[in-house]
């Protein structure tokens, strides 16, 4: 067997070492990823001071959203004032709070009501830690600048509205 030396040696040390901390980094777990955040934390967010809970329960269609969504979602108030927001995906319950805040009775997860318009067809949804938004509306059609409006709602409290998408 010939040894290797200067160069050669080096080269063949540098493979070995290489070909060890490449095995080492396949075995090793990846650590989970974080929470897939749609706004900008630095961003103010805020609730509407117009918001009325016994004007918002109801049923509401998604017209566009960001991150996970149904079609359509309904709030309704319980009989403990909690108010049950019920999609595609289950039920969660919240407490309700001033200006349009929404605090989860199970975990800390906080919906806040950025927005609705005067007459409570069109209302501007999303979670405190950048999750999920929604522009939810009574209607499927219709109401093109309360729209426009919810959108530049959705833009002004941070959230990335390049991913907003329609829901069909």
């Amino acid at each position: 067997m010939k040894l290797l030396c200067g160069q050669g040696r080096k080269a063949a040390l540098a493979l070995l070492v290489a070909g060890v901390v490449g095995a080492c980094a396949a075995d090793k777990p990846t650590a989970p990823t974080a929470p897939l955040s749609l706004r900008n934390p630095s961003a103010p967010l805020g609730g509407t001071s117009r918001f009325d809970l016994g004007r918002f329960t109801g049923d509401w269609v998604t017209r566009a959203c960001l991150g996970p969504c149904g079609a359509t979602v309904s709030f309704t108030q319980s009989l403990t004032g909690a108010v049950i927001e019920t999609d595609t995906s289950g039920s969660r319950a919240y407490l309700p709070g001033n200006l349009g805040i929404l605090r989860a009775t199970e975990g800390d997860d906080i919906l806040v009501v950025m927005w609705v318009d005067e007459g409570f067809r069109t209302a501007v949804v999303g979670t405190a830690d950048g999750r999920r938004a929604a522009i939810l509306d009574r209607q499927a059609t219709g109401g093109a600048d309360r729209i426009t409006a919810a959108r530049e709602i959705l833009d002004f409290n941070g959230w990335d509205i390049s991913q907003l998408r329609r829901v069909k």
